[in-house]
């Protein structure tokens, strides 16, 4: 109980929303006649597991590592991966939608880089200057931080995509998760991955530079008091 009351109201609410939808799936999976489709309802439940866990990363991240996510930046990455895990795939967004995977990515790499400053704030303490770190170097965390994770979640994607037969990455000539269709060719087989890749640095790259001017005079500051 502890932990459900150090998470918003809307964080309590995507849990209660993915709870429910995990147990139909279960029990579907369970007492379905058959299951032509165990693959994907396999993945469909992990999803909705990994919804779940999701929503307590702010409390594990305050308790482990005593990084503070602010109740804003909670409710936006939590909501962003309900659009993503749930929406996206488990209500075929992606299919009905074209430019969903667009809009997550780009929003994903602003998010990704707030979510890098306030951990490295969290660690080193630059707004009470407590840490003297050129804005340069945030800038470029910032940056870094965001691509790691982004790489890391098209990793993810692969060995998805691999393991339960699914079109996370887009790679055949459809654009649902599930569905199935000639695989592309080529170039063009790569294009999701990089452009998701790249949306993401783009957006990384405007919360840093908007980072780097709001440091640098801070950071000029306390040079010369010192």
């Amino acid at each position: 109980m502890m932990a459900l009351d150090r998470i918003t109201g809307f964080s309590k609410t995507i849990l209660v929303i993915s709870t429910f939808l995990l147990i139909v799936q279960i029990a579907s999976f369970l007492f379905a006649d058959s299951n032509p489709g165990a693959g994907q309802m396999s993945f469909r439940i992990f999803e909705n597991s990994l919804m779940i866990i999701v929503v307590f990363i702010p409390v594990i991240l305050d308790k482990v590592a005593n990084v503070r996510i602010p109740r804003a930046l909670e409710i936006a990455f939590v909501g962003f991966c309900f659009s993503g895990l749930v929406l996206g795939d488990l209500f075929d967004f992606y299919g009905r939608f074209v430019w969903w995977d667009i809009l997550l990515h780009g929003i994903s790499g602003v998010m990704l880089g707030i979510l890098g400053y306030v951990i490295l704030s969290a660690f080193m303490d630059l707004k009470k200057g407590k840490v003297s770190v050129r804005p340069v170097l945030v800038a470029v965390w910032i940056i870094s931080f965001a691509l790691a994770v982004g790489a890391l979640w098209e990793i993810f994607e692969y060995i998805a995509d691999g393991i339960f037969g699914l079109n996370s990455q887009q790679y055949l000539t459809s654009t649902g998760t599930f569905d199935e269709s000639t695989p592309l060719k080529g170039r063009e087989a790569l294009r999701d991955t990089m452009e998701d890749l790249i949306l993401g640095f783009i957006g990384a790259a405007a919360v840093a530079i908007f980072i780097y001017i709001e440091l640098r005079s801070d950071y000029r500051i306390r040079k010369v008091r010192q």
